[in-house]
């Protein structure tokens, strides 16, 4: 058996960290990582480096960050690293086959579900939307269509009752961490037995836009719970009242029923405030107004005094 050594690893959010630090623990540190440009962030617009970044430069690994992965500037860097594989998590861009063919053994993807389940950027947040108690990660060898090779291997993991978005990325990451070692593992030892996905069943999961965070009361008290749970902490759901913007990040549904949309018809001490949607009511218990760090719904409501306003879904 011959240990891969040589690797290039690709990625950018927080999700892809542990991936990183995996490979760099046991002793499988990339010669070369490739991330994403830096990026202006907040109000001040600075320039924010990505988290891999940030981990690769603690390290002192070699960063590379081009506008596109795909060009032939970028084609020959990682020709003159002769990596015997690439790893991406998270990276956010689409090899092409000149690359994808570049490494020894292919090129393989960590990816936050059950493929072909949820392809695409925002899977974590897709089961969510669609209240799946089971979720999980896949290991698989990337071609040039999206999330659409062969699986190596996947791992299930039962979403729970107070899962988030923020919760099960971090549950995800960390599994697929591991997951990512073992799939090395077999792959140096010819065991992979690479599995073909049925496309059949393949489902997508698309970019969240701001019109995704926008909560429509009209929707039943249930459906705005799984959203906002599939938003939080962030981007976060959210709505208007009078004309200024607040995050949801955690809410409960009833089954009081109630007529109107929107309206808080209810407040409850130390629990938060009811909310009236699809015919019952949301205890909304967490949010996070504009301008300010989140805070209880109970909290809030004290001093914004708020029963019987309504949420809109404008300014």
């Amino acid at each position: 058996m011959k240990r891969i050594e040589r690797i290039i690893f690709m990625g950018t959010p927080e999700f892809a960290v542990p991936a990183l630090k995996k490979l760099i623990q046991d002793n499988r540190t990339p010669q070369l990582v490739i991330t994403q440009p830096d990026r202006k962030k907040g109000r001040g617009q600075k320039l924010s480096q990505s988290p891999i970044k940030e981990l690769a430069l603690e390290h002192n690994l070699e960063v590379y960050q081009p506008k596109s992965v795909n060009t032939s500037s970028s084609l020959e860097k990682i020709q003159e690293c002769k990596p015997d594989l690439i790893v991406t998590a998270a990276f956010g861009k689409i090899l092409k086959d000149k690359i994808l063919s570049i490494p020894k053994h292919g090129c393989i993807n960590l990816h936050p579900s059950l493929l072909p389940k949820y392809r695409g950027p925002s899977p974590i947040t897709w089961a969510l939307f669609h209240e799946d108690t089971v979720t999980g990660t896949s290991i698989f060898y990337m071609t040039s269509k999206m999330d659409a090779g062969d699986i190596i291997l996947q791992s299930r993991l039962m979403i729970q009752y107070n899962d988030n978005y923020g919760s099960l990325l971090k549950k995800l990451s960390e599994k697929g961490a591991y997951d990512l070692l073992k799939a090395i593992s077999l792959i140096e030892q010819e065991k992979d037995s690479p599995v073909p996905q049925n496309d059949r069943y393949a489902t997508y999961s698309y970019l969240i836009t701001r019109e995704t965070c926008k909560i429509n009361w009209s929707n039943s008290a249930k459906t705005i719970y799984w959203k906002i749970r599939g938003l939080a902490p962030h981007p976060g759901a959210f709505s208007y009242l009078r004309g200024k913007e607040i995050k949801i990040l955690e809410a409960v549904p009833t089954i009081q029923e109630h007529s109107s949309c929107g309206k808080v018809v209810e407040i409850l001490k130390d629990e938060g405030f009811l909310v009236s949607a699809g015919y019952r009511l949301l205890l909304v218990k967490t949010v996070k107004p504009a301008g300010k760090s989140a805070m209880s719904a109970y909290a809030y409501s004290l001093g914004a005094k708020i029963l019987n306003e309504e949420f809109t879904d404008q300014p």
